[in-house]
């Protein structure tokens, strides 16, 4: 693939992933959850096509000087929106569990595991 080609592919990828990014907060800041759906699925979509971009492109010193920093800036977006997403998913959680709150199970119930069967003796737990 010739340089000017792939320049200019990166760039075309790189603006559409400028673009998702701000649907992503546009959308985070609405707070309606098809559209963060909606619009997290372009994001992942435009990263994805920003990564085969780059691949078909050597490390010269003319794509590194032009995109470098709009490189950074996506990438620190996206890790920004994600840490976004990920609160809003741990608060949405509590929310649920305030509003559903779940039986508490019994206390060494998941720790013993596939011991914790009925009627059965394993050599681990052998009755006295």
């Amino acid at each position: 693939m010739p340089f000017i080609q792939a320049l200019a592919d990166v760039h075309d990828a790189l603006d559409q992933a400028e673009r998702s990014v701000a649907a992503t907060g546009a959308a985070l800041l609405l707070g309606m959850p098809e559209t963060v759906h909606a619009a997290t699925r372009e994001l992942h979509a435009s990263a994805h096509a920003l990564a085969l971009a780059l691949r078909g492109v050597d490390s010269g010193a003319s794509l590194r000087e032009a995109a470098h920093e709009r490189l950074v800036r996506v990438a620190r977006d996206i890790a920004m929106q994600r840490q976004a997403l990920l609160r809003r998913s741990a608060a949405v959680e509590r929310s649920l569990q305030s509003l559903v709150p779940q039986a508490q199970p019994p206390t060494y119930a998941g720790a013993l595991g596939r011991y914790a069967g009925r009627g059965m003796s394993t050599a681990a737990f052998r009755p006295f």
